[in-house]
């Protein structure tokens, strides 16, 4: 009996990723990598697949097309799915994504932005470059008794609830179901977000980019936050409403945005742009985007795409299955 075809559709720049998918399918499928292939063989072995794992970015994306993916399981490597071009897939593809394979680095970014923030260190630290000692300046802010909105509570979710509960942080979280096996003192849906916004020392974005999500903290989200909270994004640039965001940094000078994502990123867009000068901003705090890209973070990810695959293969189930809740 023939043993099933798994594709990857992209070429791995890191033998050790490659090794991963080789070990893990070892006598449970027929391994075939076709990202340097010519057009043909990557059609035909597609064609052949059981499975195909894609790296879920745009531009690889581009090169397959949709079609292929029909009665297949499709496994992103990243957790995001706002890229894949749902007006043409399949209604039989089964589509998985990557969410929590970047869960506990990322986790330790958000931290990191939050304390840079409450300890002022990014102003400080130039300050010292100038000669300017400010010892005496405005004292910074502890974390320690904070209470932090965690709007997304899946994996990077529950990772940064862990490590801010060191801090003996108030959690509360937000999610689809309203339920959760997590130690929070509050869970609930987005329907309970006008309720915990003004509670909110600290919210930290880490959901989904669709239909519901997209534009959510607007004007009226932000108008219902403290004058001196800090919001972090490790979601989408567009859960965000960028003009709001970017009046409500000028007018409420002690409110500070922690961006690892943006409205236009290279990836998507070929460049990096913001239709308003945020860097500028004193505070702000920006990073490119990232979060989960630590040392190995793309064996880490091949291991939980990999384990997702064996786990199909063996039951005909998938886990992190993509729905229409899911579509931008």
């Amino acid at each position: 009996m023939s043993l099933p075809v798994v594709v990857v559709a992209f070429e791995p720049t890191d033998e050790g990723v490659k090794q991963v998918f080789v070990d893990a399918l070892a006598g449970q499928a027929d391994l075939v990598f076709v990202g340097a292939s010519d057009e043909t063989a990557r059609r035909n072995a597609m064609k052949a697949a059981r499975v195909i794992i894609v790296s879920g970015t745009k531009a690889d994306l581009a090169k397959i097309d949709p079609v292929l993916f029909a009665g297949k399981m499709v496994q992103t490597m990243i957790a995001g799915v706002d890229q894949l071009p749902f007006d043409q897939l399949p209604g039989d593809a089964m589509i998985a994504h990557n969410g929590g394979a970047f869960a506990p680095q990322m986790a330790e970014h958000v931290v990191g932005m939050i304390l840079a923030v409450k300890k002022d260190l990014v102003r400080r630290h130039l300050a010292l470059g100038r000669g300017e000692w400010m010892m005496q300046a405005e004292r910074t802010r502890e974390l320690r008794g904070d209470t932090c909105a965690i709007i997304g509570f899946g994996g990077i979710g529950k990772a940064t609830a862990r490590l801010l509960r060191g801090f003996d942080v108030r959690i509360e979280a937000i999610n689809r179901s309203g339920r959760t096996d997590e130690a929070v003192d509050f869970v609930g849906t987005l329907s309970a977000l006008g309720e915990i916004l003004p509670r909110a020392d600290v919210v930290v974005l880490s959901l989904g980019l669709n239909a519901q999500t997209k534009g959510m903290i607007d004007a009226a989200a932000l108008a219902l936050m403290k004058n001196d909270a800090t919001l972090v994004n490790v979601a989408r640039g567009a859960v965000i409403d960028e003009a709001a965001l970017f009046a409500h940094l000028k007018t409420t000078p002690r409110f500070s945005a922690c961006l690892d994502t943006w409205w236009g990123e290279p990836f998507a867009e070929g460049k990096f742009s913001a239709n308003f000068p945020f860097m500028d901003l004193p505070n702000v705090l920006g990073s490119p985007h990232n979060s989960g890209i630590t040392q190995r973070y793309f064996l880490n990810a091949a291991r939980h795409a990999v384990a997702n695959v064996c786990r199909f293969l063996a039951t005909g189930e998938a886990e992190r299955r993509v729905t229409h809740a899911d579509r931008p």
